[in-house]
């Protein structure tokens, strides 16, 4: 715009903008715009960086107090002929209640726990047998269902202390 325009715009009572504010406005906003961005990808991509930690924590081990065996149990594998498995399993009994509480307590259910030992090992796969990640989840089940069926809340571990597969 030459001079002489911008001398008619002020006679006939308009205003013009200085230049270059409006440019001054536009790099404001882009680089609020790009500092949020830089922001929302740090909080996304780097979690413990804000405090949402990467990993949960890990809960904290469960101390065993004394362990009460169950005994032998002898399992046909499901669907292998003529093969079957011998587990010995024993219980960890975790801190709470007394001691010689907890273990009446087992002793009353030692027929349910021996029956749920047996249904879980029969349906059992092969190669689930065979691995160590397979003997962890089977624990893993074992617990959860005396937890949940049997109810008993005093029990911390299962422990495998015989598992011959012939």
């Amino acid at each position: 715009m030459s001079n002489a325009t911008a001398a008619a715009a002020v006679v006939e009572g308009e205003a013009l903008p200085k230049p270059g504010k409006g440019r001054l406005v536009v790099f404001f906003l882009a680089g609020l715009v790009f500092m949020g961005g830089l922001g929302a990808g740090a909080w996304f991509f780097m979690p413990g960086l804000f405090g949402r930690g990467g990993k949960p924590a890990e809960p904290a081990p469960v101390m065993v107090k004394v362990t009460v065996p169950l005994g032998a149990v002898v399992v046909n594998l499901n669907g292998q002929d003529r093969r079957y498995l011998r587990v010995g399993v024993s219980l960890g009994v975790s801190e709470g209640k007394q001691v010689k509480e907890q273990v009446k307590e087992l002793e009353e259910h030692k027929s349910q726990l021996l029956d749920l030992v047996i249904s879980v090992f029969s349906a059992a796969d092969m190669e689930e047998l065979m691995s160590d990640d397979g003997k962890t989840e089977i624990k893993g089940e074992l617990l959860t269902r005396m937890r949940e069926e049997l109810h008993l809340e005093s029990v911390a571990r299962v422990y495998f202390t015989e598992f011959v597969i012939q």
